[in-house]
C-alpha cells in the first residue's frame, strides 16, 4: 500500500506538467503578426509598373502619400475666373477640392488642377469620372505642408533621379481661401509660408496621391 502511495506522489507533477498551459515565452518564441507589402519611409522612392513618385507622408509601413516627380508652372485659374467662388475650401483633403472643382466647373479654366488631373488615366481625364484619394490631384493647403515638412528627404531624392527639386518655390495648394484668392506655401528660413495668394498669378504645382 506504501508503495502505491509512492507512486501516485511521483506521478502527480509529472501529470500536472503534461497540462500545463504554455503561455507566450519573452524569449521570442512567439510569432510576430506578418506583414503585407514593402515598407517605405519618408524620401523613398516609389515606383512599379504604371506609377512612380517620392513618398513624403506615411501611414504605417506601407501606406501614405508621395509626390509626383514631375512639375508645372501655372495659374490656379483664368482671370475671368478669379471671382468665382468655387467651395473648394477643404485644407486637409486635396482630391474633395478637385472633386468639387470637376463637378461644376470646366477643368480648362483651372489649370493647376487639370495639369494634375491629366496625370490619371486615359478614361478619367475623357470622361468625367470623379477621382479618388487612389489618383493624382493638387494636395491641400494641410497636405502641401506636411510635403514641404519633410522636403529635405524628398529633395534628396528628386535630386538623385534628375528631377526639379522643391527648394526655393512657392506650390499652389488645391485650397480656396476666398473669392479672389487660393492658398500657396514655400519654405522661408525653416518655416512654412502661407500666402493668400489672386488666383490669376503663377506658381509651381505638384500632383500628390495615396499609395
Amino acid at each position: 500500500m506504501r508503495k502505491n502511495w509512492l507512486l501516485v506522489f511521483f506521478l502527480l507533477p509529472v501529470l500536472a506538467a503534461c497540462n500545463k498551459y504554455e503561455s507566450p515565452s519573452a524569449s521570442g518564441d512567439t510569432p510576430l503578426p506578418h506583414h503585407e507589402g514593402p515598407v517605405y519611409h519618408i524620401g523613398d522612392y516609389f515606383h512599379n509598373d504604371t506609377l512612380q513618385g517620392v513618398v513624403f507622408l506615411t501611414y504605417g509601413t506601407s501606406n501614405g502619400l508621395m509626390v509626383s516627380l514631375e512639375e508645372s508652372y501655372l495659374p490656379w485659374c483664368e482671370t475671368n475666373y478669379v471671382n468665382s467662388l468655387t467651395g473648394a475650401t477643404n485644407p486637409y483633403d486635396g482630391w474633395r477640392n478637385t472633386n468639387i472643382l470637376m463637378a461644376n466647373y470646366d477643368l480648362s479654366h483651372y489649370p493647376a488642377i487639370r495639369w494634375s488631373h491629366q496625370r490619371n488615366t486615359w478614361h478619367l481625364v475623357h470622361q468625367n469620372f470623379l477621382i479618388t484619394s487612389r489618383q493624382w490631384f493638387v494636395p491641400s493647403s494641410g497636405e502641401l505642408n506636411k510635403l514641404l515638412q519633410n522636403q529635405a528627404a524628398v529633395n534628396a531624392t528628386l535630386d538623385s533621379l534628375g528631377y526639379p527639386t522643391l527648394e526655393g518655390k512657392t506650390y499652389w495648394s488645391s485650397t480656396e481661401l476666398g473669392t479672389r484668392s487660393a492658398a500657396a506655401l514655400r519654405e522661408q528660413d525653416s518655416s512654412i509660408v502661407v500666402l493668400e495668394a489672386v488666383k490669376d498669378q503663377v506658381f509651381y504645382v505638384r500632383a500628390i496621391r495615396n499609395f
